[in-house]
């Protein structure tokens, strides 16, 4: 197995450092809500989901926010176990599948997305209504490099728009929606085809102002960790994965 894997474990315990003060902990230990938080960084600002009603921004294409059961938490063995075999089955099935070949992952039904060189997303697998389906990923990640497109990981998607993922390594898995600036066209209400049109309607699929939840598990050393929501690669990782051979 990949050195991502032997990894993992020290990225989990890093993935739920610097989320917060320790007043903050103690307020968000006699919560056992959903939390949220705009993606900004590395650092969270929590807030109880109950409390939080997030606007559309003004002026940008969209902004991100992560969602999250008990932030203050370590994850416990059995998470982090749940959390591993999640990285090491999406991995296996990707091999298997040959996905790790731009070109089969095309054959077998992956398509891309408007306006996104990375995301490439399988119709049939958004509404299938399985979640977290190792031979199944709703999306592939691919990067492009100067020897091709490479995976580099997974995205999995809720099947329903406003429903919360399973947290299943706990607050190590966090999961995040995106909430654009003008609606965008969802088909079936849940896959992303581009803006509505000028009278706000969509020649296919439903207007919405936000996305349903997903969550990254990347098949590569990503200094945030292997569910971590930010998309960008430090220059080593890219380098490594621009001479990988499969």
């Amino acid at each position: 197995m990949w050195k991502v894997l032997s990894v993992v474990s020290t990225l989990l315990a890093l993935a739920t450092t610097s989320v917060a003060s320790a007043d903050d902990a103690e307020e968000g230990a006699e919560s056992s809500g959903w939390f949220v938080s705009q993606l900004t960084g590395d650092w969270r600002t929590w807030l109880p989901e109950e409390d939080f009603s997030p606007e559309p921004p003004e002026s940008h294409h969209m902004v991100i926010y992560e969602v999250t059961q008990n932030p203050y938490d370590e994850p416990t063995p059995e998470q982090r176990e749940a959390a591993e075999r999640l990285v090491e089955q999406s991995i296996e099935a990707a091999r298997r599948n040959g996905w790790f070949r731009f070109e089969q992952a095309l054959e077998d039904g992956y398509e891309p997305m408007v306006d996104d060189r990375a995301h490439y997303a399988h119709r049939e697998y958004v509404t299938d209504g399985r979640v977290l389906d190792p031979e199944r990923p709703e999306f592939l990640m691919f990067y492009d490099t100067r020897n091709g497109k490479k995976l580099v990981g997974a995205m999995y998607l809720m099947s329903d728009l406003y429903a919360h993922g399973p947290q299943i390594g706990g607050p190590a898995t966090v999961w995040h929606y995106h909430l654009w600036s003008h609606e965008r066209c969802l088909w079936e209400g849940l896959l992303a085809l581009g803006p509505v049109d000028d009278q706000g309607e969509c020649a296919e699929g439903v207007p919405s102002g936000r996305s349903a939840e997903m969550i990254h598990v990347w098949f590569v050393d990503h200094p945030g960790g292997p569910f971590t929501t930010n998309m960008a690669l430090p220059p080593s990782v890219l380098r490594e994965l621009e001479e990988r051979t499969y």
